[in-house]
């Protein structure tokens, strides 16, 4: 009988067993793969998501420390630097393998096996996998925006509820990487349909890949080859692809004993799909309600901090969406065009500025043509 068992060992799910742990409960992590197993995603951690952890991350992990971006739209390129770090890139392999070995040293269980249903009882969870059956107090899933098991909480999105990615890394001399792009990351609008595409700098090679609505992108392999032929990169990769929820707070995120964190409840940012910030930050604060609240209050207690610590963050990051998608060709204009705007918007991934404070800078520079549609 644990107090907590979480199903997936992402950096939600870690998250939430290293607190739980640290916090004196019995934790158990299911896991359906071993780790580190592979991971497609660009690999950018912010500032703001490596606040929360309580360890420095080991320098052989941090392949790229990031103080500037370049952003495509069409003919215009606008490019900006900070004096400071914006953001470090890894691979999320190793990066993830060593949030679940961080867990695993605070106290943690780990089973490598899948877990496929749960029974929601008035004192305790089952959990069922392939394998066995475990109990605890209170159940964490944070497996991701595809795991069936969440959707007994939120139900089934609908297509056009989801992004659609294509990753590929692509290997390079570092003279290359650092002549072409050193310490900044290069984005490009307009070349997934109400997306983007972007070359991030890590050690040997580039992550490549675009974005975009799954209902918009038709055929995101065919958008993701013409990607890398218009960047002079080689042809030929090997392409991943996945899914992740559109972003923002709606929905039911927790029940009396099952809460879930991180993109299984769809906490990401719907401009630009960044989730590892909210997944962090909503799996502790998963284990602190489960050690801190009685059990009647956890679910209760859960949902209110989340909203209290980032519900305004993914609100105003879907605001910023939805002007980006009802009039994409004046939104990456200004964007491209005025330094400020861009100088501003880069200062939210250091934790620097919140969406709030840009929206709200940013609505009185817009058209008024464009502000009666929102």
């Amino acid at each position: 009988m644990y107090d907590l068992i979480v199903v997936g060992a992402g950096p939600a799910g870690s998250a939430a067993a290293r607190e739980a742990a640290r916090r004196g409960l019995d934790t158990l992590i299911l896991e359906k793969e071993t780790f580190p197993r592979y991971k497609p995603c660009g690999g950018a951690i912010s500032d703001r998501a490596l606040s929360l952890l309580d360890f420095a991350l080991p320098e052989d992990l941090c392949e790229r420390t990031i103080t500037g971006a370049r952003v495509h739209f069409r003919e215009r390129v606008m490019e900006k630097h900070k004096g400071y770090r914006l953001t470090t890139l890894v691979t999320r392999s190793l990066f993830d393998d060593l949030l679940l070995q961080k867990a695993k040293e605070a106290g943690a269980d780990l089973a490598v096996e899948r877990a496929v249903d749960y029974r929601e009882q008035c004192d305790r969870i089952e959990v069922l996998t392939k394998k066995n059956s475990y109990s605890s107090r209170f159940l964490v899933i944070a497996s991701g925006c595809q795991d069936p098991l969440k959707e007994r909480i939120r139900g089934r999105a609908a297509r056009d509820g989801y992004g659609v990615c294509m990753v590929a890394e692509i290997e390079e001399e570092e003279r290359r990487i650092e002549e072409r792009l050193n310490d900044s990351l290069d984005i490009y609008f307009g070349v997934a349909d109400l997306g983007y595409g972007w070359i991030f700098p890590h050690r040997g090679y580039y992550s490549v890949g675009i974005g975009g609505l799954a209902s918009r992108l038709r055929h995101p392999r065919r958008a993701m080859e013409n990607f890398i032929r218009c960047n002079g990169l080689p042809e030929g990769q090997r392409l991943h692809g996945h899914l992740i929820p559109l972003g923002g707070w709606d929905g039911r995120i927790a029940t009396i004993r099952v809460l879930l964190a991180g993109d299984s409840a769809g906490f990401v940012d719907a401009f630009t799909g960044e989730g590892i910030y909210y997944s962090i930050c909503s799996g502790q604060i998963a284990a602190r309600a489960v050690a801190e609240q009685p059990d009647p209050d956890v679910a209760c207690s859960y949902v209110s901090l989340c909203k209290e610590d980032f519900g305004d963050e993914l609100k105003y990051a879907r605001l910023l969406s939805r002007i980006m998608h009802s009039y994409p060709e004046i939104f990456f204009r200004i964007l491209t065009c005025h330094e400020e705007v861009l100088d501003r918007y880069i200062e939210i991934s250091a934790g620097r500025r919140t969406y709030r404070d840009f929206i709200r800078w940013l609505v009185p520079r817009l058209p008024i043509s464009l502000l009666r549609t929102l």
